[in-house]
């Protein structure tokens, strides 16, 4: 399976490589029993020749044009810093390619791009090139550029496992006799990296932080908001911020706000308490809170001086604002939607259990500080939305199926809300022929898949007060001994944690619970004909804490038994 990493550090060496995402499950995971994604594991016995085309696809040119000059790259102190004179780009080897589990994967034309003048490649030539393949893609900067380095020695070519952006595309030694038929001899190095080219989750500049969104260029004509000791200049469009390096490869960060509402001093504590934090960017996301409104909120509809009053100030001091007048247009929008998202959520069985979404009354609205506002530290004016007020995506469910004998499945998945994606695509419901392997043959298309995804919105949900305070560096071990508990077993846990410990490194503790089975049942029914022998729903909900809090620990009850066609779910929820 191939998972997106959440390393944060700053290219300092530590972080994981930033792995291609296709169908990732980040989130309620129905999981009959098989692995979602194998691209990782050859097919291929370990003495068999890799399957080499005889004839790759075209792949794009390394774009000639980045400023690489004015970028900073080619000073005398960007080489110093990182051990290697940049050059303009010229080829070094045209388009190979490799066929690997039923995917045709290519890589090039590879580019100098520069030359090592210090470390253990000294004087070898510094290659960049880009990664293709058809495989479908899903999950959030799949379809982003990915590039491969290397290290040229003579005809030597070592492929550095740390500055590339994933895989070759199945294991590297598949590309053995692609890279030979171009006279090119190709080994790896693990270990050796340059700073600059390090996977970059995360990016600091003082005291202020950025977080990566895409690898994808903004045209070099935007301004330069600063300089960086690694990455030179970087270039801001008003909204992210762009870094461009000597391949033309590029990273896209926004702005984080240092600071989380449970930082801030208020003048006045709200009426209502705030359970499920403050969001403030909008995003397409899912697993997130559907933050309909833009993070930035434009000059013509607040004015600082006319529209708001200081209510509260930051650990630096800095002020934050809520507006004066209880109708400003701001706030009734964001009540008209509130009150859409509770009707919707309404519209199922009256007599169904688990939570049904709280309606408030305007004034309950606003008693509970639905929005705050701030100024961040390029000028522009944040708005911070009340997750308690905002429906809560699903994130990316994705379904196996084990029947005892091959069988014809109906499967009906039903957020309350409605489904935004799905593969094979959602018609009513999806038909399949399943086989005990996990096989899935869709009946229509004729078509095999590994399972079945689909990705939608469900309703307003508070959070569940019952559960574990954990610190970060021991959510690992706590999903370890938790999850064989609640009903998964090896493989399902490994994926839980493969898809789900990313998340966890932003703050010292956690609150981590999970939703009683009425609870799921209600935010997202599943129905499965046959119906399943055996059913087990995990599905997690968490909010990062800066202080230990004490709180009561849930009531687990057992996982029903695993028996005959059994169906496994596990998943989770993300609320900021």
């Amino acid at each position: 399976m191939r998972a997106m990493s959440g390393e944060t550090g700053l290219p300092d060496g530590k972080g994981s490589s930033l792995m291609r995402t296709r169908w990732l499950p980040l989130g309620l995971l129905v999981a009959l029993s098989v692995p979602a994604c194998k691209r990782d594991a050859p097919r291929a016995a370990p003495d068999e020749p890799p399957a080499v085309s005889p004839a790759p696809a075209p792949a794009p040119a390394m774009s000639t044009t980045v400023d690489t000059v004015d970028a900073g790259w080619q000073t005398p102190e960007a080489a110093r810093l990182s051990g290697v004179q940049y050059t303009a780009p010229s080829r070094v080897f045209g388009v190979l390619g490799v066929t690997s589990d039923n995917y045709f994967d290519s890589i090039g034309p590879g580019y100098k791009i520069g030359t090592f003048v210090a470390g253990p490649y000294r004087g070898a030539d510094f290659v960049s090139a880009r990664v293709n393949n058809d495989e479908p893609c899903k999950g959030e900067g799949c379809d982003d550029p990915t590039y491969v380095r290397f290290a040229k020695v003579d005809s030597e070519l070592v492929w550095l496992r740390q500055n590339s952006d994933g895989g070759l595309g199945g294991t590297w030694q598949q590309w053995t006799a692609a890279f030979s038929a171009a006279r090119l001899v190709l080994v790896a190095d693990s270990q050796f990296a340059v700073r600059a080219f390090l996977p970059s989750d995360t990016m600091s500049q003082d005291s202020e932080s950025f977080r990566l969104v895409s690898r994808r260029c903004k045209g070099d004509s935007i301004r330069v908001a600063f300089r960086h000791p690694v990455f030179h200049k970087v270039r801001f469009d008003g909204r992210l911020f762009y870094v461009t390096r000597p391949d033309a490869s590029c990273l896209a960060f926004e702005y984080v706000p240092y600071f989380s509402e449970k930082e801030i001093v208020w003048d006045r504590l709200s009426k209502a308490p705030n359970k499920s934090g403050y969001s403030w960017e909008k995003t397409a996301e899912y697993g997130h809170p559907e933050v309909r409104y833009d993070a930035f909120v434009a000059a013509d509809l607040v004015q600082i001086d006319r529209d708001a009053t200081v209510a509260g100030r930051t650990q630096r001091g800095e002020p934050v604002y809520e507006l004066k007048d209880p109708n400003h247009p701001l706030l009734k929008a964001f009540y008209k939607d509130y009150q859409a998202d509770v009707a919707k959520a309404g519209e199922g069985d009256e007599n169904a259990p688990g939570l049904r979404p709280p309606a408030r009354s305007y004034e309950e609205f606003l008693a509970a500080r639905p929005t705050f506002l701030w100024r961040d530290p390029f000028g522009r004016l944040m708005r911070f939305t009340n997750n308690d007020f905002l429906p809560v995506y699903m994130a990316e469910p994705i379904i196996y199926m084990y029947p005892t004998t091959a069988q014809r499945v109906h499967v009906e998945a039903k957020p309350l809300h409605d489904i935004a994606a799905s593969i094979p695509p959602y018609r009513a419901g999806w038909d399949v022929l399943a086989r005990p392997s996990g096989e899935l043959t869709g009946v229509t298309d004729r078509k095999t898949y590994s399972y079945l995804f689909w990705e939608g919105l469900s309703a307003i949900s508070p959070m569940r007060q019952e559960g574990f305070v954990i610190p970060q560096e021991e959510v690992a071990g706590f999903f370890e001994r938790m999850l064989p508990r609640l009903g998964l077993n090896e493989r399902e846990s490994n994926d839980f944690r493969d898809a789900w410990l990313p998340r966890f490194h932003d703050a010292p503790y956690y609150f981590i619970t999970f939703l009683p089975r009425e609870t799921i049942d209600r935010l997202a029914p599943l129905v499965v004909t046959p119906k399943p022998d055996a059913l087990i729903r995990v599905l997690m909900d968490f909010r990062p804490l800066w202080t230990r809090a004490p709180v009561t620990a849930p009531d687990l009850p057992a996982p029903p038994e695993r028996r005959g066609f059994t169906v496994v779910e596990w998943g989770g929820i993300l609320r900021n």
